[in-house]
C-alpha cells in the first residue's frame, strides 16, 4: 500500500474536510440535527485518513505480515470512530424527536447537500479504482464508507426537505436512521479487522 495509501489519504483528508466545513456551516445555519450530524460523520472520516496516513508511513517500513496487521489495525480503528459516530447521531436523533426545533430551510442548502453526495460518490470510484490496482483492507473500508456517505446523505437531504412539509420532528428520525446505519456498517468492519488481526 505504501506510498499509494499516502496520496490517497491526503487526498481523503482534504476532501473530507471541506466536506465537513461545508456540512457544519449548513448544519448550524439550519438548526438541522441530521445534518450536523452527517457533519460530523464527514470530521470522523477525516480523522480516519489521518489514521490511514500514519498506517501507510509505517507500512513503507515493514514486512508483509506486519503491513497486513497495520492495516487490518488502521481498518479497526477507523470503524471503532464510526460506530461511536453513530451511535451519537442515534442519541441525538431520539433527544430531538423529544424535544423538536424549528429547521431553517433554503434550497441552496438542498443543493449544496446533492453535491456533497456527487463528491463522495466520486470519491468512493477512485478509492475502488486505487484498490484494484492496490488491494487493501483500509481502501475497501475507505471504499464502503464513502458510498455509505451518499446514502447517508441523501437520507438526510430526504429529511431536511420534508421538514418544510410535515410538522414532525422528521430531523430527529433521520438522525437516528443515519446513526443505525453507520453503527451497523461499522460494526461489521470491525469484526472482520478484528478476525485479521486474531488470526494474523
Amino acid at each position: 500500500m505504501g506510498k499509494v495509501g499516502i496520496k490517497t489519504a491526503l487526498f481523503g483528508f482534504i476532501t473530507n474536510f471541506i466536506l465537513f466545513l461545508l456540512k457544519l456551516y449548513i448544519g448550524i445555519s439550519s438548526n438541522s440535527l441530521s445534518i450536523y450530524c452527517d457533519a460530523v460523520n464527514n470530521l470522523g472520516d477525516t480523522l480516519s485518513c489521518i489514521i490511514v496516513l500514519v498506517g501507510s508511513v509505517f507500512i513503507l517500513k515493514l514486512d508483509e505480515t506486519r503491513s497486513n496487521r497495520m492495516q487490518a489495525l488502521a481498518g479497526f480503528v477507523i470503524g471503532l470512530i464510526l460506530t461511536v459516530t453513530g451511535f451519537y447521531f442515534a442519541y441525538n436523533g431520539l433527544e430531538r424527536c423529544f424535544y423538536p426545533v424549528k429547521i431553517s430551510y433554503l434550497k441552496i442548502y438542498a443543493l449544496l447537500l446533492a453535491v456533497t453526495i456527487a463528491v463522495k460518490f466520486i470519491m468512493g470510484i477512485i478509492y475502488f479504482k486505487v484498490n484494484q490496482k492496490n488491494s487493501s483492507p483500509i481502501f475497501r473500508t475507505l471504499i464502503l464508507d464513502s458510498f455509505l456517505d451518499c446514502a447517508v446523505t441523501a437520507i438526510t437531504l430526504i429529511g431536511f426537505t420534508l421538514t418544510i412539509k410535515i410538522n414532525f420532528a422528521v430531523d430527529g428520525i433521520m438522525a437516528i436512521v443515519i446513526g443505525t446505519i453507520v453503527a451497523i456498517s461499522a460494526a461489521k468492519e470491525i469484526i472482520a479487522q478484528a478476525k485479521t488481526l486474531i488470526n494474523g
